[in-house]
């Protein structure tokens, strides 16, 4: 039986290339923060977000805001600070900053999962790797990332390299740029 999934959102990075924070960005009708979390919410038993102190107090989200245990060190130290909180479920990674995801990709990655893959996730399909802010990670695969942490690697990706993972294939692979690389695409034009 596989375990209960939650999710974590990835709300608490800088924004300095955005010059705002992306989390507040509505491309829809709602900020990021709170599209994420509608679209997340159907397939977990509890969504949290890794964020700031400013973030947790100005969405009012209590004890579902994760502040960083070890901050400094990007996505890494929400993903540890989630793998600790509650280390016997499964995690949904998704980073804010993805706004063309729609239920069918939640969906693809939730129903890839099977015994003996640590974690599933999106393969970018012109770079042939791994994509960890749209991950769902296992206990097994957290236990290796937080080992992998505690020696002092501080790559997502680079950690879920070592895991035993699946990876999906997107429907679209515009589902895997974030807004940073369309912003920084955008200027270049």
């Amino acid at each position: 039986m596989l375990p209960d999934l939650y999710a974590l959102i990835l709300t608490g990075g800088q924004s300095s290339r955005m010059g705002r924070d992306k989390a507040e960005i509505a491309y829809g009708e709602q900020a990021q923060w709170r599209a994420i979390a509608d679209l997340l919410a159907p397939f977990c038993k509890g969504v949290y977000w890794s964020c700031s102190e400013k973030q947790k107090n100005d969405w009012g989200i209590g004890s579902q805001g994760l502040t960083d245990k070890i901050p400094g060190h990007g996505p890494a130290s929400g993903l540890q600070t989630a793998f600790i909180r509650f280390p016997d479920v499964a995690w949904l990674v998704v980073a804010c900053d993805y706004p063309f995801l729609e239920t069918e990709d939640i969906q693809q990655l939730v129903s890839a999962r099977e015994p003996g893959f640590e974690a599933i996730t999106f393969v970018d399909v012109s770079e042939g790797d791994v994509q960890p802010m749209l991950t769902l990670w296992e206990p097994s695969a957290q236990r290796q990332f937080l080992e992998a942490f505690d020696r002092g690697e501080n790559s997502p990706r680079r950690i879920l390299r070592e895991t035993r993972w699946k990876g999906v294939y997107p429907r679209n692979n515009r589902l895997l740029r974030n807004v940073n690389q369309i912003s920084i695409a955008t200027n270049h034009q």
